[in-house]
């Protein structure tokens, strides 16, 4: 009768925490659901498209994000996520609210897992950790048409059977942990610290049979191996461009993540002196509370406000670091020895794993890479909430939410500038050229505009318009092609932008001197609205072919061979040059 009304009381619980899984993730896809496609976006939408054209070279087909059209596989990711867009698309259109629904679903794994996790753990707050988590502005901001969710839910789901199989000593959940693992690494190779954390975890049961289970992700990637060679002659995953480590990257990690952690109060309350620590968070609270006004009013100045903002997050991010150290300590010295202090101990590598992949070998840092890491976070230092004060933590819940609420409405206001703006141009008969990327060269294009290419500067002719965000990436446009600025779009910003992410998408882009977030009422972005006021000629195309080395040995071969002048010959080459690249122009115009 006891083990009835005990397994009555436990699935009431799990139907409980299911429903408030349910509710969060609710309210983080309607948060989404209609947000403009943004920075990546574009590149994955049409990753997916290539991909619908010829579904079996997924990496041939030709995109243009940075100067020129490139393919596919000289970026940086696998494919099988875009695979899942290209199903959606094909099955529903390219939408934003299909696109997000998509999305969604590893949104609610996300959150699924973690709970699972915290489940086996014995996390006694599981629903305020659950919260903390679903409201930091790092997931909330991210839930774009990118990796990065996808590859958190796979993460925590990797890491919740691996638990599982030490737990229960089944060999199927090691082997679902390292299938989960094997198709994470086929949607972003930046998992491979999860294939280490795996390992050791394994090796540390003492039954190292159970390293086979590795021969599973090994094998997609052998597979996919051979497919790159089939396709395009090389390794895809053997050609990712060399990591360059700079100090200002370990700076630059410390600000995204300390920018991202507002539960840090939690570990320091429980380390340091109580009443004093408990004085100074209530008091920094009080401060970012009044100070935000005052920024928001001129009385403090915005760019010394955002200088010691910046400070304050590296600070933190430190802070967060030295509490993983004592934690590794503590579980390495300090801490009985049974499956629950392995659980953790796997935590800690995993955290340590990424941090030094983040730190070592990603180009560069944004509030997605540490995304990776919250969750992570909170359940090595579960046993802090439980020894917090109860002031302390509705604290940092409650700035959680309102950050996470202002920065993710703030970024979907910025998104949708650039889903806006291209319909404010008139498109008129003659060409009008796009100049710059992310989620403007999606909606531009929809617009009816002409993306432009470095190697089709010699069709830009006088009088064509030119439309030109101001910050975003683009590409490159001669210094012999002169523009006028003849109209132009802006967007003011208002309190809803003024947590703001828009600095050149540092939410998306974390520099040392540029933290993820600061407070802004700059304009959202500026379009230039430009006219064509001088193309390029045939000097021009003269002047060019001179400052090629081999072109220019080329046509003064060709001049010795028909018995003619180098300039006569350079003029033959500058004029059928222009002639070809106009007349096959694909809108058709001579």
């Amino acid at each position: 009768m006891n083990s009835f009304i005990k397994n009555i009381a436990i699935k009431q619980r799990l139907n409980s925490s299911f429903g408030f899984i349910l509710l969060l993730w609710c309210f983080l896809t309607f948060i989404n659901i209609d947000k403009a496609f943004h920075i990546d976006d574009t590149f994955h939408l049409e990753a997916a498209t290539c991909i619908q054209e010829n579904p079996f070279k997924p990496m041939s087909g030709l995109i243009n994000w940075e100067h020129s059209p490139k393919p596919i596989h000289q970026y940086n990711q696998p494919p099988l996520f875009f695979y899942l867009i290209a199903f959606m698309q094909y099955l529903f259109g390219q939408g934003e609210i299909v696109m997000h629904l998509l999305l969604s679903v590893f949104t609610l794994l996300s959150l699924i897992y973690f709970n699972k996790i915290s489940t086996l753990l014995g996390v006694a707050q599981k629903r305020l950790l659950l919260v903390i988590f679903a409201f930091c502005p790092a997931f909330i901001v991210n839930q774009n048409l990118m990796t990065d969710i996808p590859i958190l839910a796979i993460s925590l789901g990797a890491m919740y059977y691996l638990f599982q199989g030490l737990r229960t000593e089944k060999t199927i959940y090691f082997i679902i942990s390292s299938t989960l693992l094997g198709f994470g690494l086929l949607i972003k190779y930046s998992l491979f610290p999860l294939f280490l954390v795996i390992l050791l975890t394994i090796l540390l049961t003492k039954n190292s049979k159970r390293v086979a289970v590795l021969i599973v992700p090994v094998t997609f990637l052998f597979l996919w191996s051979i497919w790159n060679l089939f396709e395009f002659d090389y390794i895809h995953l053997l050609n990712r461009p060399k990591p360059v480590f700079h100090s200002r990257k370990i700076i630059s990690f410390l600000s995204s993540l300390g920018s991202m952690s507002f539960f840090t109060a939690v570990f320091i309350y429980s380390i340091l002196p109580k009443q004093m620590v408990k004085s100074l968070i209530i008091l920094g609270f009080i401060f970012f509370t009044v100070s935000v006004p005052l920024v928001y009013f001129d009385i403090i100045a915005e760019s010394n406000y955002n200088r010691v903002l910046n400070f304050m997050f590296i600070g933190n991010g430190l802070l967060l670091i030295a509490f993983v150290v004592k934690r590794v300590f503590e579980l390495l010295i300090k801490e009985k020895k049974d499956k629950y202090h392995l659980f953790n101990f796997s935590i800690a590598l995993y955290i340590i794993g990424f941090t030094l992949f983040i730190g070592l070998f990603a180009p560069f840092n944004a509030s997605r890479h540490v995304l990776l890491l919250i969750p992570f976070l909170l359940l090595l230092g579960h046993k802090q909430f439980e020894k917090s004060h109860k002031t302390i933590n509705n604290l940092v819940v409650l700035t959680t939410i309102f950050l996470g609420l202002m920065l993710g409405i703030s970024d979907w206001v910025y998104a949708d500038f650039y889903r806006k703006s291209p319909f404010m141009v008139e498109v008129k008969a003659e060409r009008t050229w796009s100049v710059g990327h992310w989620g403007w060269q999606w909606y531009s294009k929809k617009a009816g505009m002409k993306i432009y290419s470095k190697k089709e500067d010699l069709k830009i002719r006088n009088n064509d318009i030119v439309v030109i965000p101001k910050d975003i990436p683009k590409q490159y446009i001669s210094s012999r092609i002169k523009l006028d600025t003849i109209d132009y779009i802006s967007q003011k910003s208002n309190f809803l932008t003024f947590f703001s992410g828009k600095n050149f998408a540092s939410m998306y882009l974390t520099l040392s001197e540029k933290p993820a977030w600061s407070l802004s009422k700059e304009t959202i972005d500026t379009i230039f609205v430009c006219k064509v006021k001088k193309e390029l000629n045939l000097k021009d195309i003269r002047t060019r072919i001179i400052s090629n080395r081999d072109w220019y040995k080329a046509i003064k071969n060709k001049a010795i061979e028909d018995s003619i002048s180098i300039d006569s010959a350079l003029f033959i080459e500058a004029k059928q040059t222009l002639i070809k690249q106009r007349n096959n122009s694909p809108t058709g115009f001579n």
